[in-house]
């Protein structure tokens, strides 16, 4: 799976970057909450993978975010350089795209890492009113099998933080 990935990742970014520079166009990006813009962010690389041949995007939440070439694959999306959370569905047992973004500048970056995760491996919030669940970098590097598609990683201090290229 993650060489076809690979394979086609190129494609699938700048067919994600066209979609948010039409996004752009009829709305106000910049006044968008990060979590928002990660949130559609994710949706447009669903849409973007689902041009791809073998690849199915369902865009239904009780489903995975894509099925490539029969098996799941989810994709969390975040502008932090080293956290991503997830809701009551991230706790599936699948292969992940753990997605990066930087949009602050006019060309777009991103770091993108495949993994499998396991229930497991997704840390609760502890609380009873934030349902969130989150992984680090750290954890990934430390304790799964990956591989870095786009971009790099550095560790400062007792942190990975992740590069977008």
């Amino acid at each position: 799976m993650v060489h076809y990935i690979q394979e086609h990742l190129g494609d699938v970014l700048r067919d994600c970057e066209e979609r948010i520079r039409l996004l752009k166009t009829v709305t106000e990006y910049d006044s968008l909450s990060t979590k928002l813009k990660s949130e559609l962010i994710s949706n447009m690389l669903e849409a973007s993978f689902a041009n791809v041949p073998d690849v199915v995007a369902p865009f239904l939440d009780s489903e995975p975010d894509l099925w490539v070439d029969g098996r799941a694959l989810e994709i969390k999306t975040a502008r932090t350089p080293h956290t991503w959370r997830g809701g009551e569905y991230s706790k599936r047992e699948s292969d992940y795209l753990m997605v990066s973004y930087d949009d602050s500048d006019d060309g777009w970056k991103w770091f993108v890492l495949h993994t499998y995760l396991k229930e497991s491996d997704w840390k609760s919030s502890g609380s009873s009113s934030y349902y969130a669940t989150t992984i680090d970098m750290n954890h990934i590097i430390e304790n799964t099998p990956y591989t870095i598609l786009v971009g790099d990683t550095v560790k400062k201090k007792v942190k990975y933080h992740v590069i977008c290229s």
